[in-house]
């Protein structure tokens, strides 16, 4: 700035300077004709008057106003892009008539003082106008994608949350509630990665890669839970939840798709602004007019009243053409004469002081360039450096105003691109800070809920349970009262999950819960604890035979029907129960006692209430040890199995073995299936030990039908669990399959209780004839024998339990009953064992018998396998022993159930 000034400074003394000194020469050619030589006459000077003043008036059109509203409609643009509100939309709309109106404004003033179109300026706004407007129908399209994706995933979520609720602690405790919680986890990282959605245009960032990690792993998740998922929420439910997830991740890509292309057309608008710019001068000003001057000369005048002949007036530093020259001298002898004469301008004050203006006009113009120019460096600058500040303290709505030269304006219009990315993210991370804040408050009453209420039923939980206990026991301490614990769970509740679905057993649970609440609430409170599992806690109690009542009064509470989806439901219950302080002192130890005492109340045929003694813990010590020492002997190997045979008692060969369990314990002993079973059964370990057993007895049978002994058979014992598994049949197939046996040289025996187990009994019965192997119902006759059962079930054996065969040859009415059972049998075609065979009379009782089998220590006593193929001759010649034996002996018993032979048997005997 100070260079420019100086050389301004220069410039005026330099034009003074020269003024004052320098000389200028100017040559005046004159040029004479005359017809002859003659001293020149007297020529009049001229006489030159000053020109006349000349008025010129100057139009300026700026395009400040038009600029401001091109960069205003920009910002309104691109904030209507963000975000469409009320406030945007109208700001917008303001703006592009605004713009409208300035361009119109400007093109008309300036075409109108310069003369020149500015058609392609108006064509430029027009199509940026339409440009931004179909911008922003972009934008209200990715705007619409999004609400409509927030609105499936809001849908999904809680889809899965109620699920969530209505499924805690239900499924098995472990496989559907765990499956459900990881995908309502799932949902929750994907919202969490949701929030920058409406920000991202490519699939690549951090943030997207993990939320398509996220869709990937609800997928997965949806895919290999599916069976879990359809046998506890519904096919429904399950093909509602795969079809949306799958709209939804279609919905996401949409987005991103958009993201992506709003981004690049949001650049090119903000490109397009600038190079629209461009087009826009600065200003538009009328042409400087030619100033006129008027020069008038006495010789021109007198020009005319010259004598013929004479010289045509010469004028100082003018050139007279040859036009000027008479006609006359024509004929006379020409003379021309030149000369050159050099003369000293006068000094003339009105020319120093044009120079002096001139120089001064000069220095105003070169000082405003330069102040100009240095203003629209400065100016720019300074707006960027305020604008950076106040964006780097949060203001979200600041912008820089355009103008100055055109980097600087293409560097304001990066920047305010830039603030308005700023403003999107910072809009999301609100948006997303709102969301996260509304979840964990809803999650934090969730989580106190779930602290203290059972979801399910809505009674205390196990966490509230101790705290109300403590409590109740801390004021009996104090009072000197006592304080009775119930520990109850229902009846065969396996069994009605099971047949009826978990669904109508969450809704027995709900029933229950509240029949609990409205018999305890004269004397206590009652509490679940998980599954089947309820506590009921009386306070300040008087007396042990009060508690005792009380807990029979809760036992007799549900003799009387539930009522469950419009259903009369008998739901026995097994309650035992402990005393504070007579039994335990703390709420932990109380709670112990009373689940040990349950087991006694379920073993004296439940439906019973317990009181807790020392012994009962000793017992439940010694089934846990039996339990620990059973899963031990799973991984150590300790099982064997031994065969029985069963004797056909016309034929008297043995084609039949029964596959028996034995456990080799530690200490050498060997025990019985009596003895351990019941414990695996209720601990869960009798699929594994079932497992073993298939295996084992399979791969007996296998070797003894490839080898020496090609009829054999082999009887297996499996238990209602293993059974109503939907993985049993197909494991049973693949064994046979995988050691190269026909199906029908197995045999499944099942105990009475099979026959409760309704619908899914038949059906995987069904299925295993189908495979053709056999089934056997064992202990037919002591538990809950059902004879419609015999004809509803696919059953090809029926055998007798010792207990019905242990009279028959000392007991009128064990044989009456023994004869109606064989006799049902062999009339539905099915095959008879009888077990337990002790003595030589049952033997003589039952032999010949059409379809029956005979088994018992009288005949053989189980062998290992090695054992198996040598002891088989001799069982058959024991047997062909006692035949002839029992005729010789034959007693009129015996001789009345051999009546039910056929004829041809009698005659055959």
């Amino acid at each position: 700035m100070i260079a420019f000034i100086g050389v301004g400074a220069l410039l005026l003394a330099a034009n003074f300077i020269v003024e004052e000194n320098v000389l200028v020469e100017r040559t005046t050619q004159i040029t004479r004709v005359a017809p002859a030589p003659a001293p020149p006459p007297s020529i009049p000077q001229p006489v030159i008057e000053p020109p006349p003043a000349v008025i010129v008036q100057r139009r300026v059109v700026t395009s400040e106003p038009l600029m401001s509203d091109l960069d205003r409609f920009e910002r309104a643009a691109q904030g209507r892009v963000a975000s469409k509100t009320e406030q945007s939309e109208t700001e917008y709309q303001q703006s592009s008539s605004d713009l409208d109106t300035a361009a119109r404004t400007f093109v008309t003033q300036a075409t109108a003082i310069s003369g020149k179109s500015f058609q392609k300026l108006s064509a430029g706004i027009d199509d940026y106008r339409t440009h931004a407007a179909q911008v922003l129908l972009m934008a209200d399209h990715r705007q619409a994608l999004i609400g409509e994706y927030s609105t499936l995933f809001e849908d999904l979520s809680a889809r899965v949350n109620n699920s969530v609720k209505s499924a805690w602690k239900i499924f098995g405790r472990v496989v559907a509630r765990q499956s459900l919680l990881q995908l309502s986890a799932d949902f929750d990282d994907l919202r969490r990665g949701f929030t920058t959605l409406a920000s991202a245009d490519d699939a690549q960032t951090p943030d997207m890669v993990l939320l398509l990690k996220t869709e990937q792993t609800i997928v997965e998740n949806l895919a290999t839970n599916e069976a879990g998922f359809r046998r506890s929420q519904g096919d429904q439910w399950y093909v509602g939840m795969r079809d949306d997830v799958a709209r939804l991740i279609s919905l996401r890509e949409s987005v991103l798709v958009l993201n992506k292309q709003l981004h690049g057309r949001s650049t090119d608008l903000s490109e397009e602004a600038g190079s629209l710019a461009l087009l826009v001068p600065n200003k538009v000003e009328t042409p400087l007019a030619a100033a006129a001057v008027k020069v008038k000369t006495v010789a021109s005048e007198s020009r005319g009243r010259q004598a013929p002949g004479a010289a045509p007036p010469v004028v100082a530093g003018s050139v007279v053409p040859e036009s000027v020259v008479p006609d006359s001298a024509e004929s006379a002898p020409a003379v021309v004469e030149t000369q050159s004469v050099t003369t000293l301008p006068p000094p003339d004050h009105k020319k120093r002081v044009l120079i002096a203006w001139s120089s001064v006009a000069f220095f105003v113009l070169f000082f405003s360039i330069a102040v100009g120019t240095v203003l629209s460096v400065v100016r720019p600058v300074r707006r960027l450096r305020d604008a950076t500040a106040r964006l780097a303290k949060g203001e979200s709505a600041v912008r820089v105003s355009r103008g100055g030269i055109k980097e600087l304006d293409t560097l304001a219009v990066s920047f305010n691109v830039m603030a308005d990315e700023l403003s999107l993210a910072k809009a999301a991370t609100h948006e997303y800070q709102r969301s996260l804040e509304a979840k964990v408050e809803e999650r934090t009453r969730q989580l106190k809920e779930l602290a203290e209420r059972d979801p399910l039923t809505g009674l205390p939980n196990r966490r509230e349970l101790f705290s109300l206990l403590n409590a109740a026991i801390e004021r009996a301490r104090l009072k000197g009262c006592l304080v009775g614990v119930l520990f109850l769970d229902i009846d065969n509740f396996k069994y009605l999950n099971d047949s009826m679905g978990h669904a109508f057993g969450d809704r027995v649970l709900v029933s229950l819960g509240q029949r609990l609440q409205d018999v305890t609430r004269a004397f206590g409170f009652a509490a679940r604890l998980g599954g089947d599992e309820f506590t009921v806690v009386l306070e300040d109690a008087q007396s042990i035979d009060s508690i005792e009542l009380a807990g029979l009064d809760v036992v007799q509470a549900f003799q009387k029907p539930l009522s469950v989806d419009g259903r009369e439901l008998i739901v026995s219950i097994s309650v035992g129960a402990s005393i504070f302080p007579d039994h335990e002192l703390d709420a932990e130890a109380l709670l112990k006692a009373a689940d040990v005492a349950l087991f006694r109340a379920k073993a004296l045929g439940r439906s019973q209430l317990s009181m807790f003694t020392p012994e009962l813990l000793e017992a439940a010590a010694a089934k846990f040890s039996t339990e620990q020492g059973l899963r031990r002997a799973i991984e150590r190997g300790e099982f064997e199995l031994v065969f029985q045979p069963e004797v056909n008692a016309q034929s008297l060969q043995t084609s039949l073995v029964e596959a028996l369990i034995r456990w080799r314990t530690p200490d050498g002993e060997l025990a019985t299936p009596g003895q351990f079973l019941a414990i695996a059964e209720e601990s869960g370990l009798i699929t594994e030990i079932t497992d073993w057993v298939l295996r084992s007895a399979i791969e007996a049978a296998s070797h003894w039908h490839n080898g020496a002994w090609p009829e054999a058979r082999v009887a297996i014992n499996v238990s209602p669990r293993d059974l109503l598994d939907n993985r049993f049949v197909d494991r049973l197939a693949e064994l046979l399959q995988e050691f190269g046996l026909p199906a029908g040289c197995i045999e499944l025996e099942l105990t009475e209780s099979v026959l409760q187990t309704g619908a899914a009994t038949i059906s995987a019965l069904q299925r295993l004839r189908a495979h053709g192997v056999a089934i056997a119902l064992d202990d037919f006759g002591t538990g809950y024998s059902s004879l419609a059962s015999l004809e509803q079930l696919p059953l090809t054996r029926i055998k007798l339990d010792r207990s019905l065969i242990a009279g028959i040859d000392t007991n009128p009415r064990s044989a009456a009953i023994a004869r109606a059972i064989i006799g049902m049998c062999q009339g539905l075609g099915l095959e008879i064992t009888a077990e337990g065979v002790e003595r030589t009379e049952q033997f003589a009782m039952l032999v010949g018998q059409p379809g029956m089998y005979l088994q018992g220590y009288l005949l053989a006593r189980p062998v290992a396998r090695d054992d198996v193929l040598a002891a088989l001759p001799n069982v058959n010649a024991h047997a062909q022993q006692l035949l002839l034996r029992s005729q010789a002996t034959a007693s009129p018993t015996a001789r009345s159930l051999s009546t039910l032979s056929s004829p041809g048997v009698a005659q055959a005997r």
